[in-house]
């Protein structure tokens, strides 16, 4: 993929990765890992993961969603290469995400217009 914005294979405007910093980068520029540590973590848009793989690390539960079930699946065989217990991905869009009793500390939406 190249780092221009492309059109994906479902059709979305997707910015290519050299658009954004690196995980562990923005990250740092969204507060830090602290933010993060010990905190329930909710992250929309989350694609490939690249966001909620870094700040697992630290929280004490991620829930990572995204519409597009080829992304979501190569977030979990990283999360489980990586050895990440508490984090788990979900194939599906914010407008319909069914969490019933479950808390956020803190929800993340980065990269996702």
């Amino acid at each position: 993929m190249s780092d221009e914005a492309t059109l994906n294979a479902v059709g979305r405007l997707s910015a290519g990765s050299g658009m954004r910093p690196g995980g562990a980068r923005e990250i740092r520029l969204l507060g830090g890992p602290g933010l993060f540590r010990g905190k329930n973590v909710l992250e929309i848009g989350t694609g490939e993961g690249r966001l909620a793989l870094e700040y697992a690390t630290v929280a004490l539960r991620v829930l990572a969603v995204d519409p597009d079930r080829d992304a979501i699946a190569v977030a979990i065989a990283a999360a489980r290469s990586r050895g990440l217990r508490n984090v788990r991905f979900a194939v599906g869009a914010a407008q319909s995400l069914d969490v019933g009793r479950e808390r956020f500390d803190i929800a993340v939406l980065a990269w996702v217009l």
